[in-house]
Order: structure tokens, then C-alpha cells, then sequence
């Protein structure tokens, strides 16, 4: 049996909005988050699998960005 949890990045942030310039996500928040999910899936018997970075983003005349928007843990059962 399979298991999957979703992380959004929820600490993204625009350096400069106005001019949609860098964004960033807190790589310490997610991490933490992450391995909080990955214990608490060990301890309810399942093996991690995986885990997927998911990617969004938007590019305009040849403009864009890139960030981490969530991330995917799958598990399966002992």
C-alpha cells in the first residue's frame, strides 16, 4: 500500500514585486516540514519511496522564474 503527502512551500517571497524580480522560498521552513512528515510517516510503519520537487513558474518575453511550489512524499508500508 501507497501513501503520498503534499508540502506546499508556504514562506515564498517576492525580493521586488513591483518588478517581479527573485523569489525565494524558505528552504529551512520546508526542510523542517519535510522531515517532520517523513518521521511521522516512519513511525506509522510506511518507508519512504520518493519525494518529488514540484516546479512552477512563469516566463514572459523571455523573462521568468522558477520555485520549489511544493513537494510530494510517497510512501509505502512496511
Amino acid at each position: 500500500m501507497y501513501k503520498t503527502i503534499v508540502i506546499h512551500s508556504r514562506s515564498t517571497y517576492w525580493t521586488n514585486p513591483e518588478l517581479s524580480e527573485e523569489m525565494e522560498v524558505d528552504s529551512d521552513d520546508l526542510a523542517k516540514e519535510l522531515e517532520e512528515k517523513c518521521n511521522e510517516l516512519n513511525q506509522s510503519g510506511y518507508e519512504i519511496f520518493t519525494i518529488l520537487p514540484i516546479s512552477s513558474g512563469n516566463v514572459v518575453n523571455g523573462n521568468g522564474y522558477y520555485h520549489t511550489e511544493s513537494i510530494i512524499i510517497v510512501a509505502r508500508k512496511k
